[in-house]
Order: C-alpha cells, then sequence, then structure tokens
C-alpha cells in the first residue's frame, strides 16, 4: 500500500509537471501569437498610410497637369480681352475656366495669394527675375500662379521681386 502510494504520488507529481510544462508552452504560443497579431496590425496600419501617400502624390502630379490646362486659360482670356474687348467667346472661356477653377476647389486646390506689392515670402513664391524699385524684396509681376492642396505647395508662384539699385555706390 505503501509502494502503491508512492507510485501514485509520484504519477501526481509527473502530471503535474506535465500539466506546468503545458500550460508554459500554452503561454509561449499565445504571447508569440498575440505578438504576431500585433505587429500584423500594425503592417496593416502602415500601409494603409502609404497607400494613402502614393494616392496622394498621384493626385498631386494630376492636378500639376491640370493647372497647366488652367493657366492656358488665363492667357487665352487676356488674349481674347485685349482683342475683343467683351464678347461671347470671352464669356465661354470665363464658365469654362470658373467650372475647371471650382473643380480643382472641390479636391482641396487652393491658389496661393501672390500680388504685386505684397512682400514676398519664399515658401509660397519663387523669383524668376528681379527688377529695380524703391523697396528691397517686395512682389513686382506674378509671372505664374502658384497652388497649395490643404496647406502643402504643389507648385510655388513665379514672380518678378524688386531689388534697390543704388546708382550712387558707382561714384565713389
Amino acid at each position: 500500500m505503501e509502494k502503491e502510494k508512492k507510485r501514485k504520488a509520484q504519477k501526481e507529481l509527473s502530471l503535474d509537471k506535465n500539466l506546468k510544462q503545458l500550460q508554459e508552452e500554452r503561454d509561449k504560443y499565445l504571447a508569440g501569437w498575440q505578438r504576431s497579431q500585433a505587429d500584423f496590425l500594425n503592417y496593416k496600419k502602415e500601409e494603409g498610410e502609404r497607400f494613402h501617400k502614393v494616392f496622394d502624390y498621384r493626385k498631386e502630379q494630376w492636378i500639376l497637369e491640370l493647372l497647366d490646362i488652367l493657366n492656358l486659360f488665363d492667357q487665352a482670356e487676356k488674349g481674347i480681352r485685349q482683342k475683343e474687348g467683351s464678347s461671347s467667346v470671352l464669356e465661354g472661356f470665363r464658365q469654362i475656366k470658373k467650372y475647371f477653377a471650382d473643380f480643382l476647389t472641390k479636391h482641396g486646390v487652393e491658389e496661393i495669394i501672390s500680388e504685386p506689392g505684397r512682400k514676398f515670402n519664399p515658401h509660397f513664391e519663387e523669383v524668376v527675375e528681379t527688377v529695380e524699385g524703391e523697396e528691397e524684396g517686395i512682389i513686382a509681376e506674378v509671372v505664374r500662379k502658384g497652388y497649395q492642396i490643404r496647406g502643402k505647395v504643389i507648385r510655388p508662384a513665379k514672380v518678378k521681386v524688386t531689388k534697390i539699385i543704388n546708382k550712387n555706390s558707382n561714384n565713389n
């Protein structure tokens, strides 16, 4: 009987040991599965962000091409206005241009406000030429309009900026 109790105790000890080992193994696999699940969720989130960045980049490229078309409308409008003054052709161009501008606005495109007389801002404008002026760094003329999407400049405005030319410095 004593032997049987010993054998039973050893068996229970062995079963407890096996149970403990199986529980440790279970915990290890569970922790690994949880890490894998978290890694997968992080990967999924990063891929979603990467997709949106690629999509936004392609959208910006597409919009830049459309802005070139809008510039052609501006040039055509100026040419028609100079030749004919006010006409139905000019009104047609204005309506198409407005529709086009509204379409771009609907997609988050905003014109950068660059006007003659304003101070030059290198974050939104690019200097294409300097001209003589009374004050330094003032926009003299806007050569091409600039645009941004949700605060991000996608095409800076091209401007002519004033520069003070001191004629008296040559006489010294």
